[in-house]
């Protein structure tokens, strides 16, 4: 009987309700036969957690929970433990603070931060007897294990989405080079990685975020509502455009249209949020529901009729990735509109599986979720296809199988990063 791959798996925060796909993606991966330990940067902050979730909680190790004594003396356990190894790593954490780049000179003594944190995270490999690392997002969680895999001799890998890329990029040249492999949410990132960060594109490929389809079963198809419901999921940031969708609400309301439209989440823009909803007349209509853990979203995917996501570029470039809700929203049989940012048009065909308006047009916005409003028919098409393109390329044991032979190739390989 073939031994099982045993790998260490780590992200930024484990358990919160903006990266469910996180632990998702464990579930798979222990579906097909891998041993995984979980490891996280930080602990979940929010209040309101899902059920679904607590399990992980409770079996990941969180490294920021440990303070700065117990790093120092992983630092001296490994220098005493392999010495020549430490050095190489060491070595490797001085060129990033002086070379790599990142988006601000404060980003550079992270580097060290992260190389104690990696000390740390090596000798809890150890234990774990750990084969590979695979960091999902690849900020802090990919600069951690890079000096761990430094360490140990192992090879490691990353996916990458939005942020951690678009905004918290640091040393991506150098993450790249030295990991076995990074896997990118969309083709876009790809091009982003390579044009804008000088990144070798021969090592980076296309994982896509996936669903259980099991999990995520289409609904039967659903007359619209008298009174229409919209639903909206997602942080209240700048990037996915909340104020454009109230806008285009707004433009509804003017032309005497029923509706009523649900936003699912929480975040720094809430009190604005509300002060535009006041300013438009729309607080009977429009609620802000605050986050809610995922049983209660996808009674909310239930209800509603139709779903818009209005992403955008933000001022401090950042954007969406692929947002996971799109995904979940068109397998589960609800008509979806967005905006053609970043990965989004390599998941929706604007017209054949959704819709897709330009970003921050509100007046385009109306028109398709008119569109929707007053076609029934169409939106019933638009779900049919949109539920074939989620099961032929954003299902998640498809994509989990691609990234199990990616990493028993690095494995096989013997595939040790190199400083």
């Amino acid at each position: 009987m073939a031994k099982a791959l045993r790998i260490a798996y780590i992200a930024p925060r484990i358990g919160e309700l903006s990266t469910t796909f996180v632990y998702r993606d464990i579930e798979g991966l222990r579906a097909q036969g891998v041993e995984v330990a979980v490891f996280s940067v930080q602990r979940p902050d929010e209040g309101v957690l899902s059920d679904e979730a607590r399990p992980f909680i409770e079996e990941t190790q969180y490294l920021y929970d440990h303070g700065a004594a117990a790093f120092l003396a992983a630092v001296l356990r490994q220098a005493l433990r392999r010495p020549a190894r430490f050095a190489r790593t060491l070595g490797a954490c001085l060129h990033d603070v002086v070379f790599a780049e990142t988006p601000r000179l404060v980003d550079r003594p992270k580097f060290v931060w992260h190389f104690l944190a990696g000390c740390l995270l090596a000798e809890r490999l150890d234990a774990a007897g750990a084969e590979h690392i695979h960091c999902n997002f690849a900020h802090t969680p990919v600069g951690i294990a890079m000096y761990a895999a430094l360490l140990l001799g192992i090879p490691f890998s990353f996916l990458c989405h939005a942020h951690d890329i678009f905004v918290h990029a640091a040393a991506m040249r150098e993450k790249v080079a030295r990991s076995a492999f990074g896997m990118c949410s969309s083709r876009y990132n790809v091009r982003f990685l390579a044009d804008t960060k000088g990144c070798d594109a021969s090592k980076l490929d296309v994982m896509r975020t996936g669903v259980d389809l099991n999990r995520f079963a289409c609904r039967a198809p659903k007359p619209p509502s008298k009174t229409y419901r919209f639903l909206s999921v997602g942080r209240l940031v700048e990037k996915k455009g909340f104020p454009v969708f109230f806008d285009a609400l707004a433009l509804l309301a003017k032309q005497g249209r029923d509706f009523q439209a649900d936003v699912v989440g929480g975040g720094p823009t809430e009190q604005a949020l509300r002060e535009h909803i006041e300013r438009l007349g729309l607080a009977d209509r429009i609620h802000l529901v605050g986050p809610q853990p995922q049983e209660r979203v996808r009674r909310y995917y239930d209800e509603a009729d139709a779903f818009v996501l209005a992403c955008l570029e933000a001022g401090n470039r950042d954007m969406d990735g692929t947002p996971i809700v799109l995904i979940e929203a068109m397998a589960l049989g609800v008509p979806v509109i967005s905006t053609p940012v970043s990965g989004n048009p390599e998941l929706i065909d604007s017209g054949y599986s959704g819709l897709l308006v330009a970003p921050g047009d509100a007046a385009a916005l109306a028109g398709a979720m008119e569109a929707l409003m007053d076609d029934s028919e169409y939106a019933r098409r638009l779900v049919e296809n949109a539920r074939a393109a989620v099961e032929s390329g954003f299902g998640l044991e498809s994509n989990i199988a691609c990234l199990v032979k990616a990493i028993e190739k690095a494995v096989a390989a013997g595939q040790s990063p190199r400083p």
